[in-house]
């Protein structure tokens, strides 16, 4: 199967450079995970600062299937995610 685009509930926050964001989001084990991502991959993109944005990034999904996913983040890691905070995926 091939991996599919979609939308993960995130905290977003500002950079310190102006084309990247800061997204934060909860492991499937509970832990944080905080990385960077281009702009483009956030939305809102615009009017962050440094305290949390409720948001959205885009991902690819490479498994979903009881209460866990399994996605590609823009940062290149993989990391498991409730399956609830993934949502329009698309092929």
């Amino acid at each position: 199967m091939a991996a599919q685009r979609g939308n993960m509930a995130c905290a977003l926050y500002q950079s310190a450079f102006s084309g990247e964001v800061v997204f934060e989001v909860k492991t499937s084990g509970g832990q944080s995970y905080e990385g960077i991502a281009p702009r483009h991959y956030a939305e809102p993109a615009d009017d962050l600062s440094d305290a949390p944005t409720h948001g959205h990034l885009s991902v690819r999904v490479i498994r979903n299937g009881g209460g866990s996913a399994r996605v590609r983040m823009p940062d290149g890691e993989t990391i498991d995610v409730p399956a609830d905070t993934i949502t329009e995926v698309t092929k």
